[in-house]
């Protein structure tokens, strides 16, 4: 049960995050660097309300609005998906050293917050 909730939660953040993200970016950025930076987004933005909503007492409310985005979330995971492989963008890790560091540190930055966040959920759930 924790990793549905886990996995839904995670669904609902890739839809915050590529939906912010979209504006934000121009097109011709990276659909790897796009991906990762609304990962972290969205991450953010779902632990910071479910820890307001956990504030107020209404976590499962809170929680129940989450998964509702989850479909919008792989939705829009499928169309980034498709819109990566109409343009093929190039290596991923090419570029300047500055730039293939900072990939690096943003892969290594959702990772973490990835792993905290699970494990806020599941002490939060238990």
């Amino acid at each position: 049960m924790t990793f549905l909730v886990v996995a839904l939660l995670g669904a609902a953040a890739v839809a915050l995050g590529l939906r912010l993200t979209s504006g934000l970016l121009s097109r011709l950025s990276h659909p790897i660097d796009r991906l990762l930076l609304a990962l972290v987004v969205g991450i953010s933005i779902t632990g910071l309300s479910l820890v307001v909503s956990m504030r107020y007492r209404v976590f499962e409310l809170g929680l129940g609005l989450l998964v509702s985005l989850a479909p919008v979330g792989l939705y829009d995971l499928l169309c980034w998906w498709g819109r990566s492989r109409r343009r093929p963008p190039g290596p991923w890790l090419s570029g300047p050293l500055w730039s293939i560091v900072a990939r690096c540190l943003m892969a290594a930055g959702v990772a973490l917050a990835s792993a905290g966040a699970v494990a806020a959920v599941a002490k939060v759930i238990r």
